[in-house]
């Protein structure tokens, strides 16, 4: 009985410690709130949830989806994110038109034209938009496109009656046959072709240029630079993934996409997902003549001549690649 009884006591010793051991390791793990837009250009990150690569890097990463990539930096100033997933668009249009100082601290991936102007099949050409009803989102990835576009064809933006909707909104009503142009993303550029439109413009034609980034308070770099080093390298886990095995990538991307296999295929065509490498490289060894500071500059430059922001931002002022570039 007395030998019994010490087993058992043994035995519920092991136990309790295996239980102490995994409620440690879950309370170890980094909490962080990262914000989305539904975009393919995340799919590494996608990838890095379904795979457990950011549970392997000792993260608990809650993925909070959003309508359009401007909600995530508004929110992330609030506290109500860790991380923001956005355009260095909006970047740049936060930081020129408020005190805030979020920053870039890696580059995820650059539209190749996922991003287009779609537009009915009588408008055949850019300059045939003048007076035309396009649907586009103020102040958003996608209002940077069309304004690029307008003033290649000689137009300006009061010379097209603009509507203010989400791309996703501006695809539907497109197809719908309510607005006569949209500015949008896949899946409703493949949408809007299938329902008898084509393509004007798009992101291809301003190649690096429409970029996302992982987007952090410049204040929690310091603090917070393992963790942020950890989910970067996780992410780069899901880039090397989605290289290695497509196929069965496709069906993880898509469950956050909402999106079939076929589709996401024909999304990743049109985008150029980072990996960190290429970070490096865009980034460069030291500085400002870096390709990633060349398109800041670029943005900024137009979006100050448009009237986008109050005030020049400086290109360094908006990323810290210190983490990128001291990761092996």
């Amino acid at each position: 009985m007395k030998t019994k009884l010490i087993s058992l006591l043994r035995t519920s010793g092991i136990i309790a410690l295996a239980a102490a051991s995994l409620a440690s390791s879950v309370s170890a793990a980094t909490k962080l709130v990262v914000g989305h837009d539904l975009w393919i250009g995340y799919s590494a990150v996608f990838i890095a949830q379904e795979k457990g690569y950011f549970k392997d890097a000792g993260l608990a990463v809650e993925l909070k989806p959003f309508s359009n990539p401007g909600e995530t930096l508004p929110a992330m100033a609030t506290g109500q994110l860790d991380i923001g997933l956005t355009t260095v668009q909006n970047l740049v249009l936060l930081n020129g038109t408020s005190s805030s100082t979020a920053v870039a601290i890696a580059l995820l991936d650059a539209s190749n034209g996922a991003d287009a102007i779609v537009a009915k099949a009588s408008i055949k050409s850019l300059p045939a938009l003048k007076g035309k009803k396009i649907g586009v989102t103020f102040g958003e990835v996608n209002h940077f496109l069309l304004l690029v576009a307008l003033e290649k064809a000689g137009l300006k933006d009061t010379d097209v009656s603009l509507v203010n909707m989400s791309a996703d909104d501006a695809g539907a009503a497109f197809v719908a046959g309510q607005i006569d142009a949209a500015v949008t993303w896949e899946p409703w550029v493949t949408k809007a072709k299938s329902a008898g439109g084509h393509t004007l413009f798009t992101s291809a034609e301003i190649p690096d240029t429409v970029i996302d980034c992982i987007a952090v308070p410049q204040a929690s770099v310091k603090a917070k630079r393992a963790t942020y080093a950890a989910f970067i390298g996780a992410i780069d886990k899901g880039v090397a993934f989605l290289r290695e095995h497509p196929a069965e990538s496709h069906p993880l991307i898509g469950k956050y996409l909402g999106a079939g296999e076929a589709d996401v295929k024909g999304m990743l065509e049109g985008d150029k997902i980072y990996s960190l490498a290429d970070n490096r490289t865009l980034f460069g060894a030291t500085g400002e003549n870096a390709p990633a500071y060349a398109t800041l500059r670029r943005v900024i430059d137009f979006t100050k001549g448009k009237g986008l922001i109050e005030r020049d931002v400086n290109p360094a002022a908006l990323i810290d690649a210190s983490i990128v570039r001291a990761s092996k």
